[in-house]
């Protein structure tokens, strides 16, 4: 017996109500400047100053990560990290378009570093681009992110929007599964009704 899922859908006045994407995933790579960019990052919800090492810096977190990559000394794994530390900080500005580009020369120069394609995959569902972010975020499941519940969660947005209901339920399941405290997931799946097809 298959699943009849039926979706629910959350009016806010007429507007559609919509998730927004699951935070970028940090990662760390490198050392110096680098190490810096990836706190940044990890502390991106201080926008202003950001703790660095035990003590505080007056350097804004986006040209952190800019010394880090122009200053040459950096492996190409640790240039895909510092690359993607500084699209997260560019992510949460909500500069999508520039965090992408950023994301792209990631997976450019480490093509099997998991967390900029579930990075680049949340640019997309960000920018609305349903189709466009599913195989970044498959890439990203694949690749097994640190925080794959991320790429689930968006993957389930994604779905959702292009109108496979079941796909976006499974995913949204799988991402509550794997982070049990995260409420947003449990959330979304409280507007779908699972059938037993008769």
């Amino acid at each position: 017996m298959g699943l009849n899922i039926k979706k629910f859908v959350m009016i806010a006045g007429s507007a559609l109500c919509i998730s927004l994407p699951a935070k970028a995933a940090v990662i760390v790579l490198g050392g110096g400047f680098a190490q810096m960019c990836y706190e940044a990052a990890r502390d991106v919800d201080d926008p202003s100053m950001t703790q660095i090492t035990g003590s505080r810096i007056d350097i804004a977190p986006m040209d952190i990560c800019t010394i880090a990559i122009g200053a040459g000394d950096l492996t190409a794994r640790d240039l895909a990290g510092t690359h993607n530390n500084r699209g997260v900080l560019l992510f949460s500005e909500g500069r999508f378009d520039d965090a992408m580009k950023d994301f792209d020369s990631a997976i450019r120069y480490a093509r099997d570093i998991a967390e900029p394609h579930v990075n680049r995959g949340a640019s997309l569902v960000a920018m609305k681009r349903w189709a466009d972010a599913v195989p970044s975020l498959n890439r990203g499941i694949e690749l097994q992110a640190l925080e794959i519940e991320k790429a689930y969660y968006n993957r389930a947005i994604a779905h959702e929007e292009l109108g496979d209901v079941r796909r976006a339920y499974f995913d949204y399941t799988k991402a509550a599964e794997l982070a049990p405290m995260w409420e947003e997931p449990k959330l979304q799946l409280t507007r779908f009704t699972v059938r037993k097809k008769p």
